[in-house]
């Protein structure tokens, strides 16, 4: 496996983890493995799933597997991106952006926006 496919960093209190091409089981726990090790006990884990580039249909349950085995705090895991809906086990949080046109103020829901007015 590319050594670059899981980089964990801490910021701001909080262990940020960048996935990279495909989320095998493999990926999966090798994944919780770093969790498991970079985690400190203090503040949030994000997964960031922007550069995933194909899931494979048992990654997710053993995802949940591994997350399960070694007690990891599923309530401060968060995946973040599209691609977390699919890699997420049920109990755990996905943040999904949405990218807004250039100068929307994101409050207009589908009509003119007052910022552009």
């Amino acid at each position: 496996m590319h050594p670059k496919t899981i980089q964990a960093d801490q910021r701001n209190g909080n262990l940020h983890i960048n996935l990279d091409g495909q989320f095998t089981a493999e990926t999966a726990l090798q994944l919780t493995s770093t969790i498991a090790r970079a985690y400190s006990g203090k503040g949030n884990i994000f997964i960031h799933t922007a550069r995933v580039t194909a899931i494979a249909p048992e990654s997710r349950s053993a995802f949940a597997d591994q997350i399960s085995l070694l007690g990891l705090p599923q309530e401060k895991m968060y995946l973040t991106g599209v691609k977390g809906l699919d890699i997420s086990p049920d109990k755990l949080r996905v943040i999904v952006y949405e990218k807004r046109e250039k100068g929307c103020c994101g409050k207009c829901c589908n009509r003119a926006c007052p910022s552009e007015q």
